[in-house]
């Protein structure tokens, strides 16, 4: 995750620091900063996650109480591996983790926006009711720093998820014109078909 974040971030900063060099290496700095930080907490809700599915205490922090021993998450090796890619944080864990002391100084770190109750809606741009990784740190990078960004950043997110959904109507319905082809050709084969055994047959 983190490589991933940096690299995105160090390009977006360092765009801006080529205008000035002499800040160059003030930007760089603040974007490693910066990647550390949503590092941290982005693993703090995929923690939260991995112990939600075992019910097992989170190791994060002692404000996210649990539900049982540790000791079978250490039976369930193959959660703690599990592929980021596959994680999905429901509004109710992300709501439980945003109560976290440690979460909190986190946003605060990474200069988040304070009404984080309704920061859910605002990253779930495509209405699922889940957020994916990819979702929190992109998100979570957006609305940095400015409170109005929140339903800029929605608005903008929820385009592109309308976008990406209408992608994937055109794509259908691009699938479906060529079934109704194949369909009709078939028809009028077989419609040839029958008149040519009727031609044979004197009907």
């Amino acid at each position: 995750i983190f490589n991933v974040i940096l690299a995105v971030y160090v390009d977006i900063t360092m765009k801006a620091a080529r205008e000035n060099e002499l800040n160059a290496e003030q930007h760089e700095r603040e974007s490693i900063r910066v990647a550390r930080l949503t590092r941290e907490l982005v693993k703090k809700f995929t923690k939260a996650y991995r112990h939600e599915k075992v019910m097992v205490p989170a190791e994060y922090s002692e404000d996210l109480s649990p539900h049982v021993s540790s000791a079978r998450l250490a039976a369930s090796p193959g959660l703690a591996e599990e592929d980021d890619d596959h994680i999905e944080i429901s509004k109710e864990l992300f709501l439980t983790v945003v109560q976290d002391r440690q979460v909190q100084r986190l946003m605060d770190d990474l200069d988040l926006p304070p009404d984080r109750a309704n920061l859910f809606e605002a990253l779930d741009a495509d209405g699922s009711g889940t957020l994916h990784v990819a979702e929190l740190v992109q998100g979570f990078l957006k609305v940095r720093g400015d409170l109005r960004k929140t339903d800029t950043v929605a608005t903008l997110l929820a385009t592109k998820a309308v976008f990406r959904l209408l992608e994937h109507l055109s794509e259908d319905l691009a699938e479906l014109r060529q079934d109704t082809a194949t369909l009709v050709g078939k028809a009028g084969d077989a419609n040839a078909t029958t008149r040519r055994r009727q031609s044979i047959f004197g009907f």
